[in-house]
């Protein structure tokens, strides 16, 4: 029963907290205040993209405070890369306790601080990449770690399952009468192979009954052809399912009398996986055809040959060796104990791409650029002007902790998995969207609950950072794949975290801990991840929604301005496009807004007639609002540096998102890009004064990127 200290918060309840923070907010911007949030927020969305986004972003922000826009931000609304640097604006403000922005240039008074600043990210540039003190060795041991711990906890269990099918099971005395059982072992593979034989049998023969029985009024009826349709599917993947497995005996005794070295046999499985696979591939190269469903089909049955190879592998060791029983007791308690004590979201890449993120955005101490002796201690003048930094501050930042300064609000998205989910809608996206926030953390399927109340008040500010961008992780949009997520989870090959359902942490404070290992069994085969389970996974905020604009417009901000970092070097704006969707299937708001003048006018070159264009929002309460969209687009007037990184890096501004690894001039190509195109079109905005005088300026920006501007 919810008690009312931990009672959940239904979306209203959510808002109403936040207008208050946000009245609090303008009041410590340095401006008089005015409006009503409910009536007149303005947000900013800072869009994935890795690293490629955080410096893009980064310009964009240096921009907004050079033309004295950004004091007017009261939402700051971030996903994956863009929460690389929103996060690092949000610590550097908490933590400073005051109005300075943290990456200010222009004013003499912080330009010292901010020049440190910048010397980190530009240093950090390839912030996976292992640095002080942390060695290649030591990134391939973290990798190998969490592999080896992974296969510790699941191999035995597989071991033993094997083991428990391969004994013989007693044939009774009737049966054993017969004069082919003689040479007829029974062990539980030949009863599961019998089994799905009997399945897929019973298929057949209910088919054929069912047809009979069309002719009567009631076998017409769509509810009784449903519950038929459903149970003849159960019948065919549980007896595919059942052959399948039940056939490893049969398959390697097969390739080991035609190839006696068993690594032939399971090699040959493999290899066999490997040709497929790279048919698939190969069909991906031609241009002109559209064979993506092809390429998924043969992708998926080349994993899967290649799974089944690993389990006749497995099954050759357990009959060669012919293991006493105790020692798969002992493997299996081994994995009961690891997966008892350890954490899964530490022993996992997750812990090591949070850390890299943390030390090169939320850094304690700066280092003098000139002088690696010299390091700059931020103070912590939220606590005390005269305390020391120390290096576990950013571990230890706790977002219900932070306290109110002249901030955006900060909204970080990330996306709550639920492939298993019983909702179509649901289950179809493979996601719902969660926010983590100084206030509130949740999603709409799960409702929220108080950030101080969630994991009892312990939601880190880093780690959601990661969280949202794990980017690499199983049962997304890209890997659903079912032998895919299989691999992928056997090998602790994922950045996504599992924590507790908000609903979950009403049961009693003893769940605030992280989730049970044995949970990646739901990761695994895709079963389970929903709304409702007592544990969710996170992952990539940028898998449900990739402009965090989604959050924005179901606040109904009357002015949103969206800085979009993606990749999308054939201008498709295709995270606009789902954005668009995603806001008039859940909330009915209509969004008008013409894309055409960011198209390029010399391919070649790249150069747009606009990076910026400005839309209507219309709500569905029929309030209007603005959405300026700004893009990674090359236009006339840029300075020369970054149209001579353009010819020797044709690619930029849409390097893929796979390179994380920016050098100094690669960063700086982007930041500078973004604060550019950022002053560009934002310096109209310079002479507003006071909260009303900026929202009656803000819709002249509406003739940037019209339509006129094709004629």
């Amino acid at each position: 029963m919810e008690t009312k200290k931990e009672k959940m918060s239904g979306f209203d309840s959510v808002l109403k907290e936040e207008h208050k923070r946000i009245k609090a907010r303008r009041n410590l911007s340095g401006y008089e205040a005015g409006g009503d949030p409910e009536a007149d927020a303005i947000g900013l969305s800072l869009s994935g993209g890795g690293i490629r986004s955080a410096a893009f972003n980064l310009g964009i922000l240096q921009a907004l405070n050079r033309c004295e826009v950004f004091q007017y931000i009261d939402y700051l609304s971030t996903v994956s890369g863009g929460g690389y640097i929103g996060t690092s604006l949000t610590w550097f403000m908490s933590r400073l306790n005051c109005k300075a922005f943290p990456f200010d240039t222009v004013n003499r008074q912080s330009s010292e601080f901010a020049d440190k600043v910048l010397a980190q990210f530009r240093a950090r540039g390839k912030y996976l990449t292992p640095g002080d003190g942390l060695t290649w060795w030591a990134l391939i041991a973290t990798v190998l770690t969490g592999i080896l711990v992974n296969l510790f906890v699941l191999l035995p269990i597989f071991f033993c399952t094997l083991w428990i099918l391969s004994q013989e099971i007693p044939i009774p005395s009737f049966f054993a009468a017969l004069p082919f059982t003689h040479s007829f072992k029974v062990d539980g593979f030949a009863a599961l192979f019998l089994t799905g034989c009997f399945f897929i049998a019973l298929f057949v023969l209910s088919g054929v009954c069912f047809s009979l029985t069309t002719r009567f009024d009631f076998c017409r009826r769509s509810n009784f052809q449903r519950m038929v349709n459903n149970s003849f599917g159960k019948l065919l993947i549980f007896g595919v399912l059942f052959m399948v497995i039940g056939s490893v005996p049969a398959i390697d005794g097969f390739l080991i009398t035609h190839l006696p070295n068993w690594v032939h046999a399971a090699m040959s499985s493999i290899s066999l996986a490997g040709i497929v696979s790279l048919c698939s591939g190969l069909l991906g190269i031609k241009k002109g055809s559209d064979v993506r469903g092809i390429r998924s089909i043969l992708f998926s049955v080349g994993l899967s040959l290649l799974i089944y190879g690993l389990f006749l592998w497995f099954y050759y060791i357990i009959i060669q060796c012919n293991f006493p029983a105790y020692i798969y007791l002992l493997g299996l308690s081994g994995s009961v104990i690891i997966a008892f004590l350890a954490d899964i979201n530490h022993v996992s890449m997750h812990r090591f791409y949070r850390n890299r993120l943390m030390e090169t955005f939320m850094p304690s101490r700066l280092r003098n650029a000139h002088n690696e002796d010299e390091i700059v201690s931020i103070p912590d003048r939220s606590v005390s002007p005269s305390k020391d930094a120390t290096e576990k501050d950013s571990d230890l930042c706790y977002l219900a902790q932070i306290g109110q300064t002249s901030a955006p609000y900060h909204i970080i998205n990330a996306n709550m998995q639920t492939v298993g989910s019983r909702l179509p809608k649901l289950r179809e996206r493979g996601g719902d969207n969660f926010i983590f926030s100084p206030l509130f953390c949740g999603a709409e399927s799960t409702r929220y609950i108080s950030t101080d109340r969630y994991i009892r008040g312990k939601v880190n500010l880093a780690t959601a950072m990661a969280i949202s961008g794990a980017a690499v992780d199983p049962n997304t949009y890209a890997t659903r794949s079912r032998p895919l997520t299989f691999l992928m989870t056997l090998l602790n090959v994922r950045l996504g975290y599992w924590i507790r359902n908000p609903k979950g942490n009403l049961l009693g404070k003893v769940l605030w801990c992280n989730p049970f290992w044995y949970a990646i069994f739901l990761e695994m085969f895709g079963r389970g991840l929903n709304e409702k389970c007592s544990s969710i996974h996170l992952s990539d905020g940028g898998h449900f929604e990739n402009l965090a604009l989604y959050e924005l417009i179901k606040r109904k901000c009357k002015y949103i301005i969206v800085s979009d970092a993606s990749a999308d070097p054939n201008y498709f704006f295709d995270d606009l496009g789902k954005a668009i969707e995603r806001v008039w299937v859940d909330f009915k708001a209509e969004i008008n807004l013409d894309t055409r003048p960011m198209h390029p006018i010399n391919k070649e070159k790249k150069i747009s007639r606009e990076a910026c264009v400005v839309g209507d929002i219309i709500y569905e309460d029929g309030k209007m609002g603005k959405l300026i969209y700004i893009n990674t687009t090359l236009i006339a007037g840029l300075p020369e540096s970054i149209y001579a990184y353009q010819r020797t890096n044709p690619s930029f501004p849409d390097q893929g998102t796979g390179d994380q690894f920016f050098d100094e001039q690669q960063f700086e190509a982007y930041r500078e890009l973004g604060e550019n195109v950022g002053v560009h079109y934002f310096e109209q905005l310079t002479s507003a004064s006071g909260y009303q005088n900026f929202q009656m300026k803000l819709p002249q920006v509406t003739d940037v990127g019209s339509s006129d501007a094709l004629s």
